[in-house]
């Protein structure tokens, strides 16, 4: 059975003094969140949470948090994906839904990530007040990607630039650096529209 986590990705400079602040991290969280331990990882990933059971979004935002927290005055960012049966049941559900619906996903480094999925969440209300676009969901998301937005419709380029001129202004204050990628057929034919890399997040990639 797959393991529920959340591993983290940590981009320099000063990488060991962040692993090591996530490494005393460690005992706070196991205290307060249904997490069994944190450990130092060799590969892929450069940390990873091992969670009691799958994570609902409230203890995995409050996690966050914590991490936005120790990560304050560092020039390292950091980027966050969970494993487990929620991420899994989302995919399958994006996938049956995915041969007609277009999604533009969001992917946060922080610090500070929970900062800029409130941010986010207003997303939506700036668009269709100062656009065209109507009927645009938004949802966070477990897994490879922090948020998504899901498209009644193809989207046209323009209106893709639209949605990405409001992330910009909710998100720059919060200090989070963001990706987004607009796919048609999701998890399918993955065809790409848009690609959009905000300022600076290419030396991340």
């Amino acid at each position: 059975m797959q393991e529920n986590t959340t591993n983290l990705r940590i981009y320099g400079p000063q990488m060991p003094e962040a692993i090591e602040r996530l490494h005393n991290l460690e005992e706070k969280v196991v205290a307060e969140l249904p997490i069994e331990r944190g450990e130092i990882n060799i590969g892929k990933y450069d940390y990873i949470y091992h969670w009691e059971k799958a994570p609902t979004p409230e203890p995995l935002l409050t996690l966050i948090e914590y991490i936005d927290d120790i990560f304050t005055g560092l020039p390292a960012r950091y980027s966050i994906t969970t494993e487990g049966y929620h991420s899994r049941r989302l995919t399958a559900e994006l996938d049956r839904r995915g041969s007609h619906t277009t999604f533009s996903f969001v992917r946060i480094h922080g610090p500070s990530i929970s900062k800029a999925l409130r941010a986010i969440e207003k997303v939506v209300e700036d668009v269709e007040t100062t656009s065209t676009i109507q009927s645009l969901k938004s949802s966070v998301l477990v897994g490879e990607q922090d948020y998504a937005f899901e498209w009644d419709h193809y989207p046209t380029v323009d209106e893709i630039h639209s949605l990405l001129a409001s992330i910009d202004k909710l998100v720059e204050p919060t200090g989070a650096l963001y990706k987004t990628s607009t796919l048609k057929n999701v998890y399918r034919t993955e065809k790409v529209i848009d690609d959009h890399t905000s300022d600076n997040l290419m030396a991340f990639l």
